[in-house]
């Protein structure tokens, strides 16, 4: 892995640069390679590029064991047309390699092939981050790895989820960890730290005693944050409200709960005023009235919410309630006053 410690030297606002140090500290083995392809690049002057190249990297893709143009151009064979095995040995491989690379621009760093973002000719991309404007939330995450090997005993970062690139049995940044930290197999490997973007989340690190299986649950929870239930309304808001409602600190409960979501109603926040005079509409309450001052609508907001059970989220996204539908558990176990229980 790279040494990206010097970027923390340019020019820049201490903000900033405690922005680049977060990031870096915990910078995974594939955000590394293709960091590498865009300092290449394009060497960042000062740390406003820095930053933007570090949001952009989503924007590359990596092709393992491509690390030349004879690798690159079997690469390109194996997983990107029919060409039979047999015929292989009878390509002129780096030849493919070189027209590979004409037709994706990328460069080689270490034993992977790392393609630039595509881009129309002449277009100039737009910056993600400038400076003057608000730092921007690494947020495309769902759990965070810190791995360690015999051969690597300092550890390597895996973030997740992770980018599928050809028929794999893993992604392509599992397999890069793999790599660099010299084994095959995720139980021959130490956890030695965990973060999860979900805050409610607890220490990972003592509700996994297998590697594989936080895999799993990571990559499920990093699907769930992507897809925001199937387009729900206010999933982000409604689910972390869940998750507080339930207390929860346990990421299988995490999933049970982004899984569950109707079983709990939720209220757009829009203060117990707003909610006084969605009902008073709903009961045909003439307008005049309602806006004529007369009429408490914060109390008797209040008054709604209290005696139907809401409670007000701490994200200040609404008001959330637990209904009488049933709970189905799929991720964690359920304690003995859970199991059939459903509340309201």
């Amino acid at each position: 892995m790279a040494d990206f410690d010097y970027l923390l030297t340019l020019p820049g606002e201490d903000r900033e640069r405690h922005w680049l140090q977060e990031r870096l500290e915990t910078l995974s083995v594939r955000e590394g390679i293709t960091l590498s392809a865009a300092i290449q690049r394009t060497q960042p002057e000062d740390m406003e590029q820095a930053i933007d190249c570090l949001q952009t990297l989503d924007g590359y893709t990596v092709r393992p064991d491509a690390g030349s143009y004879a690798a690159l151009g079997q690469y390109h064979l194996h997983w990107g047309t029919n060409m039979p095995k047999a015929a292989m040995d009878f390509v002129d491989l780096a030849a493919v390699g070189q027209k590979y690379e004409d037709k994706h621009p990328g460069l080689f760093v270490g034993s992977c092939y790392v393609e630039y973002p595509e881009q129309f000719p002449g277009e100039i991309p737009k910056p993600v981050y400038q400076r003057g404007g608000l730092l921007p939330e690494d947020g495309r995450w769902s759990v965070k790895l810190k791995l360690a090997s015999p051969a690597v005993p300092e550890g390597v970062w895996l973030r997740l989820p992770g980018e599928y690139n050809g028929d794999f049995d893993c992604t392509v940044d599992e397999a890069l960890v793999l790599d660099a930290l010299h084994i095959q197999r995720w139980d021959e490997c130490d956890l030695l730290e965990a973060q999860c973007i979900l805050p409610e989340i607890g220490d990972l690190t003592r509700q996994y005693d297998n590697v594989a299986d936080l895999l799993h649950d990571g990559t499920e929870l990093g699907i769930v944050l992507e897809q925001k239930g199937q387009g729900m309304a206010h999933f982000t808001e409604r689910f972390t409200a869940a998750l507080e409602l339930e207390g929860c600190h346990d990421l299988r409960l995490a999933l049970d709960v982004s899984q569950n979501l109707r079983c709990y109603d939720w209220i757009p926040f829009d203060g117990p005023e707003g909610y006084a005079v969605q009902r008073l509409r709903g009961d045909n309450v003439p307008e005049e009235l309602i806006h004529s001052g007369d009429i408490d609508l914060n109390g008797y907001g209040q008054h709604l919410l209290d005696e139907q059970g809401y409670l007000p989220a701490s994200n200040d996204g609404g008001y959330i309630r637990r209904n009488s539908k049933e709970f189905h558990y799929q991720f964690s176990t359920p304690t003995p006053e859970q199991s059939g229980m459903t509340m309201q």
